[in-house]
């Protein structure tokens, strides 16, 4: 069998993809299913009450650095361990959402593990302040 080359997903999200996503999306539920055509992605969105929709598109606008942020986490441990890149390869499955903050949480491809980012928002700007794995 012959094994593909695995490599950390950087640059995953396209901002247009994940607005429209975003803007299609049933927001009568409590939990939003954000999908795009011809996309390998799908995240769900709670407790969207918590903040306003600006806010929240905001947030999704720079969705591609805040994941990036995590893909480059991952990479800087597994180039640190003695472990497979398997165990480190994680996918964006879910947003909770807080007044002033979001956590983007994460499943591993590969190995059951799952990772955590906190994102807050200080003065109308949202910053990437904590990944850990759970």
């Amino acid at each position: 069998m012959i094994k593909q080359h695995l490599q950390f997903k950087i640059n995953r999200f396209s901002t247009n993809e994940v607005l429209t996503a975003w803007e299609d999306a049933d927001k009568s539920k409590d939990v939003i299913l954000l999908e795009f055509a011809n996309s390998d992605w799908s995240i769900e969105v709670n407790d969207i009450q918590n903040i306003s929709h600006q806010m929240f598109e905001h947030f999704l606008s720079k969705i591609d650095v805040f994941d990036n942020g995590v893909q480059l986490f991952c990479k800087e441990v597994y180039e640190n361990s003695n472990f497979k890149i398997e165990n480190y390869i994680v996918s964006l499955q879910w947003i909770s959402v807080l007044e002033n903050s979001i956590t983007m949480g994460y499943w591993g491809d590969y190995v059951n593990v799952e990772l955590r980012s906190n994102i807050e928002c200080d003065n109308g700007i949202w910053k990437q302040k904590d990944i850990y794995y759970q």
